[in-house]
């Protein structure tokens, strides 16, 4: 944040050296002009003349001659001339004040022609006609020079375009120096704009560390090498959890294998009582669900690492559903459970894009728990719908619901990934529910584009139900890879 507010504080200071540069400018061109209709050592051409009608009337006559009051000499002296002589009509000077010696005290019509615009040997002088006399001051060469600056009428008359040029010139250089900067100021955010949108795509960043910039620059390199870093040992620790969960997979199936293969002997041997054949019943049953936590722990962990490619088809989701339930009843369903099964004219006709197996394997984990927990029997409503464009599920059973607790661990998963890391470490919690197959199955709907919810009953519990979008695989820039990570982001 300090580098920015730098960054803005020195565009800020620019922008007020333009303003003060353009002021300076105009304050020059204005001075110029002024000082072109002024007396010419910084005095207004007014100022000229008062001071030579105030002097000119401050000369009158005595007996001795011609003289000037004080107060007169005194205003000579305050503007800057260093002598003064008048003439009369004839030319001839009448009254001096500190006139140099080498001056003429006659004058021709000619003489009087010449220097009334011009130099008077070399002296600038200023010419004024009071009370019958011609006032004459001159001002020191090394001060004053007087130039002859005629200025047409046409040039008058054209003042006003002068003025809007003058606006015109000021506000072009204004807007230069505007785009000047501003080109500069995207030029050194541009990188940095580019870096944090390479960043919000997980790419590597490696900006060149110059200019107003740097610091921002520096930061950005340092954050990218941080989340790289973090992203590999996240990726190695995924590696290694999804490589322990295949081991540990693989060298339970071999002794399972046995157990169930044990249990069927077991079973078949006409010589077992049935207490024994009850015990070996319970085994394989216990084997079976072992066998099926053991599938969803892959599956899940496939899903949750990007490393289960889907194969789509056009499937009939009514027509799966119907496969789903037959093979739950085709599995030796016990007479105390049922399932009923109700699809609107609306699903029959829909067809949707999705892994089939999956999508079975979804159904299953819904369907297998309204049976798992409830031993004692129940009726399990299926209802299969649509609107057009989202495919509907909903599953519900005369039993108790899904407890609360299971659907709050659900939800908190939803909201926040952290909470699986927390659903982890209480793993070994007695009191912590069990959710492997409702996550797979939340996985596998958010695979396909949809979204798991849950409908809260009277008594506190909650169904289950399901929305899938149809139209979700049909866009054709969408990757597997890419439907996966953000399905389940």
């Amino acid at each position: 944040m300090r580098t920015f507010f730098r960054g803005i504080r020195r565009y800020l200071v620019s922008a007020f050296l333009i303003i003060v540069l353009i002021l300076f400018s105009n304050f020059v061109v204005l001075f110029y002009m002024m000082y072109s209709t002024t007396g010419g050592d910084g005095t207004s051409s007014i100022t000229l003349r008062n001071t030579l009608e105030s002097a000119g009337q401050d000369i009158s006559l005595t007996k001795n001659g011609y003289k000037m009051s004080k107060k007169g000499k005194n205003a000579l002296k305050e503007y800057g001339f260093v002598w003064a002589m008048a003439l009369n009509e004839e030319g001839t000077v009448i009254w001096e004040w500190k006139l140099p010696d080498d001056m003429p005290r006659q004058y021709s019509v000619f003489d009087v022609a010449s220097f009334s615009r011009w130099y008077l040997n070399d002296y600038p002088v200023r010419v004024w006609n009071v009370n019958d006399l011609l006032l004459v001051c001159a001002q020191s060469p090394d001060e004053i020079a007087i130039l002859n600056l005629p200025v047409s009428v046409q040039q008058i008359v054209k003042f006003p375009y002068y003025v809007q040029l003058f606006v015109i010139v000021n506000l072009a250089v204004i807007l230069l120096f505007v785009i000047i900067f501003g080109w500069r100021f995207y030029a050194s955010v541009k990188p940095i704009s580019e870096g944090i949108e390479g960043l919000s795509r997980k790419e590597p960043v490696h900006l060149k560390e110059k200019g107003s910039a740097r610091e921002l620059a520096e930061k950005l390199n340092s954050t990218s090498d941080i989340l790289r870093d973090q992203e590999e040992k996240l990726s190695r620790r995924d590696q290694a959890r999804a490589d322990w969960i295949a081991g540990v997979s693989h060298d339970i199936r071999t002794p399972l294998t046995l157990i169930v293969g044990y249990s069927e002997r077991l079973l078949e041997n006409p010589s077992l009582g049935e207490e024994e054949k009850a015990m070996a019943q319970t085994i394989q049953r216990q084997s079976g669900l072992i066998k099926q936590l053991i599938e969803d722990l892959n599956l899940t962990s496939k899903l949750s690492y990007d490393t289960f490619p889907l194969h789509l088809t056009t499937c009939a989701p009514a027509q799966t559903l119907r496969e789903c339930i037959a093979d739950i009843y085709n599995r030796g369903l016990q007479p105390q459970f049922s399932i009923e099964l109700i699809v609107t004219d609306e699903a029959e006709k829909f067809r949707l894009p999705a892994d089939e197996p999956l999508m079975k394997r979804a159904i299953h984990n819904v369907l297998g728990n309204s049976i798992r927990h409830n031993p004692d029997g129940c009726q399990v409503n299926v209802r299969l719908s649509s609107d057009g464009e989202n495919l509907h599920y909903l599953f519900e059973d005369s039993g108790p619901g899904i407890p609360n607790e299971i659907v709050s661990c659900l939800e908190a998963e939803r909201e926040d990934k952290s909470q699986m890391q927390k659903d982890s470490q209480r793993r070994n919690a007695v009191s912590q529910p069990h959710i492997m197959g409702m996550r797979l199955t939340r996985q596998i709907v958010r695979l396909h584009g949809g979204t798991v919810y849950y409908y809260k009953r009277k008594n506190g519990n909650y169904d289950c139900g399901f929305v899938i979008p149809g139209d979700y695989f049909k866009a054709e820039d969408k990757a597997d890879a890419s439907r996966i990570a953000d399905s389940l982001s």
